[in-house]
């Protein structure tokens, strides 16, 4: 669990750098922080049951409706957030969710337990 939460972290805030003008924030390292442990939450704690409730669409689709559920989570996190992050765009979306699961499977090999 501390391995999704660094990884949200981690993921929001070089999110928020690559992606200057496509993520608004107001500026605040805490709303960094709190935007990125509540990823790492939700994909630590709701990602394995939409899995496991989307298993027939993924297994149809190979497995890619997996990154349609990491951005449905990522949306969330800018719907939970949106008076102090603001993800502008589906591309900008598309691009902070991908750089998000880089890091979060960067994080879950580096920390995996023995």
């Amino acid at each position: 669990m501390i391995a999704k939460l660094i990884a949200g972290v981690a993921g929001a805030g070089l999110s928020i750098y690559i992606l200057k003008g496509g993520i608004t924030y107001d500026g605040n390292i805490a709303t960094i922080i709190l935007a990125g442990i509540t990823i790492g939450l939700l994909f630590y704690f709701i990602k394995p049951l939409l899995n496991v409730i989307t298993f027939p669409l993924r297994l149809i689709t190979l497995n890619l409706f997996s990154f349609v559920i990491i951005m449905f989570l990522v949306w969330i996190v800018d719907i939970l957030f949106s008076t102090h992050l603001e993800i502008n765009g589906l591309q900008n979306l598309f691009w902070m969710s991908l750089i998000v699961l880089a890091i979060d499977i960067l994080f879950s090999a580096i920390f995996k337990p023995d």
